[in-house]
């Protein structure tokens, strides 16, 4: 049997994605993995009947711009230089996907935000619906994590 050894975090444009990397690159660099990061644009804007193009097209220009802010970010403080997957789509499919294509996937991370009533929902579903579906550990870290604890955590 082959060693696992990609995590794979996902992102969107909430600072909880800030940690979820971090923690992430952390954990990377004291196992030697590689991080790989998950950006997913949901696709509820395509029943817009004329805007449906370009509210897709700024969506993904928004989630670029902020993996690019992070990418660099996480550079600085670790080194590592985690790869890039943007979908769109049902986020729970999309994560699946991306396992399913990964065989070498170890581990989900995910960010919880600390003032976000919507992670309160979702977060439970995307659990629900993945978790008898996966093989590997989804670790969900708290937005408000002290950062020392956080790096010792990893």
């Amino acid at each position: 049997m082959t060693q696992k050894s990609n995590i794979l975090v996902c992102i969107d444009i909430t600072s909880a994605s800030s940690i979820a990397l971090r923690y992430a690159c952390y954990k990377a660099k004291k196992t030697g993995f590689s991080v790989h990061i998950l950006a997913i644009i949901e696709s509820s804007y395509k029943g817009l009947l004329f805007a449906s193009k370009a509210v897709g097209k700024d969506k993904r220009h928004q989630v670029e711009e902020h993996l690019n802010r992070l990418i660099k970010q996480v550079n600085e403080e670790t080194g590592i230089i985690p790869t890039v997957s943007i979908r769109e789509g049902d986020i729970s499919s999309e994560i699946l996907k991306e396992i399913k294509e990964d065989k070498d996937c170890s581990m989900v991370i995910l960010g919880k935000s600390s003032t976000s009533l919507s992670d309160n929902t979702v977060l439970p579903i995307i659990s629900r619906k993945i978790g008898d579906k996966i093989k590997v550990p989804v670790v969900i870290v708290p937005e408000n994590m002290d950062e020392d604890y956080l790096k010792r955590l990893a």
